[in-house]
């Protein structure tokens, strides 16, 4: 393609973010915000002296997470391609180290995650996220013929995740960890690696979460106690029976929008990882169930348009974004009703939390520009081969 081309196929204009998409985020958010000054009004009374203290800072930071989705989805991705080994990577490890480091790193219940930063709290994970996802899908869309051997092919990438993931360890943030491992390792048999080189993956991944949870007893305690959460329900099974008894008020309808009683100081994390348990007192199970409805439909919208570009690393980064976001949304869901271990991670969109908002925009804007780079890439790549199991023509 001559320079002229090249120069006509960039000034093309954009097309608009897919409306549905967006239309489930904003709606997400709406619902967020209800549910967040419902939830939170008691404790940001106690602790401010202003009920309204932390929903007017969700206020602030959904304007600016959106601001990150029209931003992101703005840049194509053969962009992103070329800046992921150059800078991205290494600004994300730099920043998972430095976020270690005493006097730069926030220590908070015990944790090390944040940096501080003009009042605000970001965790680097965010960022790592999405960087994760850009450098396994650029691989394993660049070098197809390594794949089959597996010391290079397959161990440039798993020592990429084992540094991240030691790095989460050390925060600690085993949650993370655990579900960046989750998303890679389906990206790499989205991505074609052979079956036997998974098979060896997946024991060590097993093998990796045993060990991590039995050298720290509080994570033995918190995995074992979701079982019989009752037996030890004014200790490790406190949150999980607060979070059930809510459920349980709730019924088919709920007590009503802003008359729950657990977020009263019954139930810790109220407006945050367990503001789901919040929804099912105050709206029920008909306001649960509408809630993993928009979640089915936004999750189900991004695989379609993962089906839409013929180029493997759009669609590996589509789906990758896409999965990260689901399983969140599984872990959050499934701790707050038992299903899962207790453990600290948001619900993407509904939980308040500015790293989390901007994580999760971070992925739907990289969703977006795939989507709205479509007519490019298609009139660059009409040939474009799949992973030998994303064969299927959308």
């Amino acid at each position: 393609m001559s320079q002229v081309d090249m120069d006509m196929e960039q000034s093309k204009p954009l097309a608009p973010m897919d409306p549905m998409l967006i239309g489930l985020v904003l709606t997400l958010l709406t619902f967020s915000t209800i549910m967040i000054a419902s939830a939170s009004m008691a404790v940001a009374n106690d602790r401010f002296g202003n009920p309204l203290r932390i929903t007017g800072h969700w206020l602030v930071y959904v304007p600016m997470g959106l601001t990150i989705i029209w931003g992101v989805s703005r840049i194509e991705l053969s962009w992103l391609k070329a800046a992921t080994l150059n800078w991205l990577l290494p600004l994300a490890l730099l920043l998972m180290v430095l976020v270690l480091i005493p006097g730069l790193g926030l220590r908070l219940n015990g944790a090390q995650r944040w940096f501080s930063f003009l009042g605000f709290t970001l965790q680097p994970v965010e960022l790592v996220k999405p960087v994760v996802i850009l450098y396994m899908a650029y691989y394993l869309s660049s070098f197809p013929e390594r794949l089959g051997r597996f010391r290079q092919g397959v161990m440039p990438m798993l020592l990429v995740l084992g540094v991240f993931s030691c790095l989460l360890l050390l925060q600690p943030d085993f949650g993370s960890t655990m579900l960046i491992i989750a998303v890679t390792v389906a990206m790499w048999f989205l991505g074609g690696v052979p079956l036997r080189h998974m098979s060896v993956m997946v024991v060590l991944v097993v093998a990796f979460a045993a060990i991590a949870i039995a050298v720290e007893p509080y994570r033995v305690t918190r995995f074992l106690s979701f079982t019989h959460p009752w037996d030890d329900k004014l200790n490790s099974g406190y949150q999980l029976v607060q979070s059930m008894i809510a459920y349980g008020s709730g019924g088919l309808t709920g007590v009503g929008l802003g008359q729950g009683v657990q977020k009263l100081f019954y139930l810790p994390e109220a407006f945050t990882d367990f503001i789901v348990a919040v929804i099912g007192e105050e709206l029920g199970l008909v306001g649960t169930l509408s809630l993993v409805l928009l979640f089915a439909l936004l999750i189900g919208r991004c695989f379609h348009l993962a089906t839409k570009t013929d180029v493997l690393y759009e669609r590996l980064v589509v789906l990758g974004c896409t999965m990260m976001i689901a399983v969140t949304f599984i872990i959050n869901l499934g701790a707050s009703s038992g299903l899962l271990p207790t453990k600290g991670m948001p619900m993407p969109f509904i939980s308040y939390g500015g790293s989390a908002l901007f994580g999760n925009c971070l992925l739907v804007g990289l969703i977006l520009s795939v989507q709205r780079h479509l007519p490019v890439a298609h009139s660059k790549t009409k040939s474009a081969e799949y992973s030998p199991r994303m064969k299927a023509t959308p």
